[in-house]
C-alpha cells in the first residue's frame, strides 16, 4: 500500500499531531511505540528533525540512516521508511513540509554549485540554533498560536534560513536550489522510476516538475499514447510475467504491479488479454 503524505488540510482537522492552516498543512509530530515501514509518496519536499528512536531512509541507490539530533532533507518522492525503535525508547520525529513557493523564494541565497545536486536525500548534525528552533516549535503542538496561516511560513523560512547560515549551509543552499528548480525533469525516467507504485497522473507530472497539461502533451509526442494507456500496458506485461514464474496470489500481483484494487485490475487484465488472471495462469500451467 502507497500512503500519501502529508494529507490535506482537511484530512487532519481534529489531528493534534499536524499543525494545518485552511490551506496548508505545515508540520507534523509524529510519533511510534512499535517499528514499522511503509512506503511512503511525499507529496513535498520534508525537513525532519529525529527526536528519538531511528529512522532508515530506503532510497533507490542507498539506506540512509537518521538519528536523534540529526538534520534530515528530502525531496519530495515515493520511499521505503522504517523507524527502528531501540527497546524501551518510542519513535518521535518533527516533520515541517516545505512548498515550492517558499523554496523558490530562498534558492536566490547562497551560492550555488557549478551544478544542482542529485540527491534525494540530505542528512547532517544539527547545531545549537537548530535545537532552539526544535524547543519552540515543538511548543506549539502543546499550544496552539493563533494566527498560524501567518506564523508557521515564517517559521519555516526562519529554520531554513538558520540552516544556509550553518556549517551545512552548502549542502542545505544546493537542496534548495534543487528542490526549487522549475526545470522539468525527465518523465520518462520519472515514469519508469514509479512505473509499478499507484500513483496518479497528476502525481508523475509533480514528480517530474510539469503541469498536466504538459506532462500528458509530452508523453503523448513521444509515446503515441496517453500516459495512462502506455502505464497500464507495462503493469500489465509485467503481470504476465509474475503470473507465468510465481505462485502468487492474484490480490498480491494486482498489488505488485501497481494496482491498489484487484477488481479492477482482473477487469483490465481480461481486456488485455481475453482471459482473467486465472484464467491465463491456468492455461500456462496446462500448456
Amino acid at each position: 500500500m502507497l500512503y500519501r503524505f502529508p494529507p490535506t488540510p482537511t484530512e487532519v482537522l481534529g489531528d493534534i499531531s499536524f499543525l494545518a492552516g485552511k490551506h496548508e498543512v505545515f508540520a507534523k509530530l509524529k510519533r511510534e511505540r512499535k517499528p514499522g515501514q511503509r512506503t511512503v509518496l511525499m507529496t513535498e519536499h520534508t525537513l525532519i528533525f529525529v527526536l528519538k528512536g531511528v529512522k532508515l531512509l530506503h532510497l533507490p541507490d542507498q539506506t540512509v540512516t537518521a538519528s536523534p539530533g540529526d538534520v534530515v532533507l528530502l525531496r519530495k518522492g515515493i520511499y521505503v521508511m522504517a523507524e527502528y525503535i531501540e527497546e524501551g525508547v518510542d519513535f518521535e520525529a518533527l516533520m515541517l513540509f516545505l512548498s515550492a513557493r517558499l523554496l523558490q523564494g530562498l534558492a536566490h541565497h547562497g551560492r550555488k554549485g557549478d551544478a544542482p545536486a542529485d540527491d534525494h536525500c540530505v542528512v547532517f548534525p544539527a547545531t545549537g540554533w537548530v535545537d532552539g528552533f526544535k524547543e519552540g516549535v515543538y511548543k506549539f503542538f502543546q499550544q496552539r498560536p493563533a494566527h498560524i496561516d501567518q506564523l508557521l511560513p515564517l517559521k519555516q523560512q526562519e529554520i531554513l534560513l538558520l540552516l544556509l547560515s550553518g556549517p551545512h549551509g552548502a549542502k542545505v543552499q544546493e537542496f534548495i536550489y534543487t528542490a526549487a528548480s522549475q526545470e522539468p525533469g525527465d518523465i520518462d525516467f520519472i515514469v519508469r522510476q514509479y512505473l509499478l507504485q499507484p500513483v496518479t497522473i497528476a502525481e508523475l507530472a509533480a514528480l517530474s516538475n510539469c503541469s498536466l497539461a504538459k506532462f500528458k502533451r509530452d508523453f503523448q509526442q513521444r509515446h503515441h499514447c496517453a500516459p495512462r494507456t502506455w502505464i497500464n500496458r507495462q503493469r500489465l506485461k509485467h503481470a504476465c510475467m509474475l503470473l507465468e514464474n510465481t505462485d502468487q496470489p492474484i490480490a498480491a500481483i494486482a498489488d505488485a504491479c501497481g494496482f491498489d484494487n484487484t477488481s479492477y485490475f482482473i477487469r483490465l487484465f481480461k481486456t488485455g488479454y481475453g482471459a482473467t488472471p486465472a484464467a491465463w495462469r491456468a492455461k500456462i500451467v496446462i500448456g
